[in-house]
């Protein structure tokens, strides 16, 4: 409620995503969906993009990490890389109860 009601004070096109609705039965469809909420997000900057329980996405990564929740967290982290320049006026915020198991990477670009 706090990220919504702060793209309502600053104007700003608000986007609410959780990991069930980039997750997909069909192999590639996740990280698609990743392109293209960004590449929305872009289109109708300012924005701010919202992530939900962001751990159940940017979990610390493992040996028996399935390969499509890898190929997802890779296509989330360079999209975030691609928000300091190509599209800039796109806040992405994130909530999650276990900061501590997220990726390092993941972390790492949360600073910016």
């Amino acid at each position: 409620m706090i990220a919504k009601a702060l793209a309502g004070q600053v104007n700003r096109t608000f986007f609410s995503i959780s990991a069930s609705s980039l997750m997909s039965k069909f192999l590639g469809e996740g990280e698609k969906m990743m392109r293209a909420l960004f590449t929305v997000a872009a289109e109708r900057k300012p924005s701010i993009i919202f992530f939900d329980e962001i751990d159940s996405i940017l979990r610390s990564r493992s040996g028996d990490e399935h390969e499509a929740s890898r190929r997802l967290k890779t296509e989330f982290l360079v999209q975030f890389d691609g928000v300091g320049s190509s599209m800039e006026d796109i806040l992405i915020i994130a909530a999650t109860n276990m900061p501590f198991d997220l990726d390092d990477a993941a972390l790492r670009r949360f600073t910016k």
